[in-house]
């Protein structure tokens, strides 16, 4: 090697570490610490999945916590996380920020004994047997929740299990809560007969290349000599007389069915357009033995002239549903009937086109329209929600409602200070939970007015810090409406909350803890619950109110 070369190596070799000092340093990583908690008896819970979740970058990480329940993050970049954890037979509640902590973390701090809370799941199992103390197989069981819509409930499939050869069953990872439980016969032949009759109706809407209808016949298959109505726990088809079920964290319940058997009966009849007086061909018939549960529905076999045949079903109460198209008019018609011994015959199911309501939106006073806005009438029960847009210059719309059926009208897409002042049909002036359209054409008319109140105000807890939480704002009269459609909010990081376009009248303001108050809204009693709390407050037009609310628990009865 030259000296020359053996000079520069030397120079350097020097100026590596001369370099690495002036480099600047990265900020030190942080620490996080913690536990994971039953928050029912405040043990530990071993080997749950914590996640550390960076809510503003790419530092996320994920560990299991040891048998000790313990953990512990190390080289965690600064920043805002939020801590969650996952064990089988628990769940979590980001409603909460005591299950799942928020927080910011500086560099090269640790943070110590953080906990993160998980609740116990609850459990429900049972035996379900015939009247000869056999079990039943293949019977299906499902847990209901309890849904609310334009002030009617009705049930949504929380979770679901079939009994095995001993007619047991077992349904575990639920969330606290009331429920109500259904049990339905989904044995082989009643199973066989529903497939069959489902591929035969898709069949029959088919068209050979002449574009005429498949002729397709229903292939041989007897009936099933027995079978079970469904029934709601304990004993009972009507939802009104079923008993709703408490789960508290870590309950395991017992709720057993007995099930009586019955003849298998059939139900046969026509559907009629209701126009015309003639009946209505490629209609599609379902039967439901309950208006309150979703889905479920047991399939018509189709024939020619639209006659329909329900079978394989046990006698009861059954409301029968026809759709069918004619004229590019969509026609629904809806008839309950009382199923005896020997079936029914010749029943007939009257179907009426949607009813076009025609209308417009316009403003109360000569401020300029809002560029766009949205129509959405809620129905009742499970009736779909009917959404219909306005167009300029007159904000028109048009909207397929069906007839003498209830509707809740709403009008989204508002700037913040607007709302829905009143609506009129023909110059008769609705409540807007209660427009209805009965003629085969509708004007309504939609006042909307930009003098909305307007609301802030800050939530604090017992301390009188600030928190967050939900606000409700519920109108203070003896009937405020469908507790679903009352307005709610939550509030930020800073406990900070705002309505805004707030109609003038009087309401309560009510603080709960928790982010959603989805299961609140849907308890049956939850108007019994809300008497005589919050705070009250009467709104004027371009009213501006500021208000301070403490959160309340939700632990009312």
């Amino acid at each position: 090697m030259t000296r020359a070369h053996r000079t520069i190596l030397f120079a350097l070799t020097l100026a590596a570490p001369l370099a690495a000092q002036d480099m600047p340093e990265g900020p030190p990583p942080a620490i996080v610490e913690g536990s994971v908690i039953n928050i029912q008896n405040s043990r530990t819970i071993p080997r749950a999945t914590v996640t550390l979740l960076h809510l503003k970058g790419t530092g996320s990480k994920s560990q299991r916590a040891d048998g000790r329940g313990h953990f512990l993050f190390s080289n965690v970049e600064p920043g805002i996380y939020r801590l969650m954890a996952d064990r089988a037979g628990f769940f979590s509640d980001d409603r909460k920020r005591e299950y799942q902590p928020i927080f910011e973390i500086a560099a090269g701090e640790h943070v110590k004994d953080i906990p993160v809370r998980l609740v116990p799941s609850a459990l429900v199992g049972g035996k379900v047997r015939d009247e000869y103390n056999d079990p039943v197989q293949d019977a299906e069981i499902r847990v209901l929740a309890v849904q609310t819509r334009l002030g009617r409930q009705y049930l949504r499939v929380a979770a679901k299990a079939l009994t095995d050869d001993r007619g047991e069953y077992r349904i575990a990872g639920l969330h606290p809560g009331k429920y109500y439980l259904v049990v339905e016969d989904k044995s082989k032949p009643l199973v066989t007969l529903t497939s069959i009759i489902e591929n035969v109706n898709a069949l029959a809407k088919m068209t050979d290349e002449k574009g005429h209808p498949l002729k397709v016949a229903m292939p041989e298959v007897p009936d099933p000599p027995y079978t079970y109505a469904p029934l709601f726990y304990p004993d009972t088809t009507d939802f009104r007389q079923a008993q709703s079920l408490k789960l508290n964290p870590g309950d395991e319940m017992a709720a057993d069915f007995l099930l009586i058997s019955s003849p298998v009966v059939s139900i046969h009849g026509q559907v009629v357009n209701g126009t015309t007086g003639r009946t209505a061909n490629s209609a599609t018939v379902a039967a439901f033995w309950t208006n309150y549960v979703e889905g479920g529905s047991i399939p018509a076999l189709l024939a020619t002239g639209a006659s329909f045949e329900v079978r394989g079903i046990a006698p009861g109460t059954y409301t029968l549903r026809a759709t069918f198209t004619e004229n590019q008019r969509v026609f629904h018609g809806e008839e309950t009937i009382e199923v005896g011994d020997k079936g029914a015959q010749n029943v007939q199911i009257t179907a009426l086109p949607d009813f076009v309501a025609t209308g417009h939106v316009r403003l109360a006073g000569p401020t300029e329209k809002p560029r766009k806005a949205s129509i959405e009438f809620v129905g009742e029960g499970l009736m779909p929600r009917v959404r219909a847009s306005t167009a300029p210059p007159d904000f028109g719309f048009e909207a397929q409602l069906r007839p003498d059926r209830r509707y809740r009208a709403i009008v989204r897409n508002l700037p913040e200070d607007y709302y829905l002042k009143s609506v009129t049909i023909s110059q008769h002036e609705l409540a807007p939970d209660n427009v209805v359209v009965n003629g085969l054409r509708g004007d309504l008319e939609f006042i909307l007015s930009t003098a909305g109140g307007h609301i802030e105000g800050m939530l604090t807890n017992s301390r009188n810090e600030p928190t967050r939480g939900s606000i409700l704002l519920i109108p203070d009269v003896p009937d405020p409406g469908p507790t679903d459609l009352f307005r709610r909010t939550s509030t930020d990081s800073k406990g900070s909350f705002m309505f805004r376009g707030v109609a003038p009248g009087s309401y309560r303001m009510l603080a709960v803890e928790n982010l959603s108050l989805e299961d609140e809204i849907n308890d049956p009693d939850f108007l019994r619950t809300i008497a005589n709390r919050g705070e009250s407050l009467i709104v004027e037009e371009n009213g501006k109110y500021s208000v301070t609310l403490k959160v309340e628990s939700n632990e009312h009865n």
